[in-house]
């Protein structure tokens, strides 16, 4: 019988590896929430500017959260506040979203109710293209694939 040996320097390898990986991710998340958190005034500033029913919306229901389910409302709140930054970017990316809703809408009511785009003229001196006359078939003679619809 033959035994297979395993070094423990692979195991060493990858558990390194693993531990070097987790806290490459943690820096850069950290990193990341750092920045945020310098930028998440600014942030919420401009989502109110670009669309203060975003974080109206956002509050309201925060403050439901707290009168119809006081225990999801207060967790729901404390994370508010220690993800401001987070709060912040989504606050700020949804005032975005809403205000191309907006425009989208803007200019469907537009198209719809008869407001249209500028268009270019033809000239009519173009000769119209000229086609063959089409050839008429035998409605007899069928291929092997037309029969198959028979």
């Amino acid at each position: 019988m033959i035994e297979k040996r395993y070094s423990t320097s692979n195991a060493i390898t990858g558990v390194l590896f693993l531990v070097a990986t987790i806290f490459l991710l943690f820096w850069l998340a950290k990193s990341i929430f750092t920045i945020l958190a310098f930028l998440a005034p600014a942030l919420l500033i401009a989502a109110v500017i670009i669309d203060y029913h975003s974080v109206v919306n956002y509050g309201k229901w925060l403050f439901n959260q707290l009168r119809f389910n006081t225990l999801n409302g207060i967790l729901y709140t404390i994370l508010t506040v220690v993800g401001f930054p987070a709060v912040s970017l989504f606050l700020f990316g949804k005032s975005l979203f809403r205000r191309k809703m907006k425009a989208l809408e803007k200019s469907y009511v537009e198209q719809r109710e008869g407001v249209y785009t500028d268009y270019e003229i033809v000239d009519d001196n173009v000769t119209p293209l000229e086609l063959p006359p089409l050839e008429k078939r035998n409605p007899a003679a069928k291929d092997d694939y037309e029969q198959l619809f028979d």
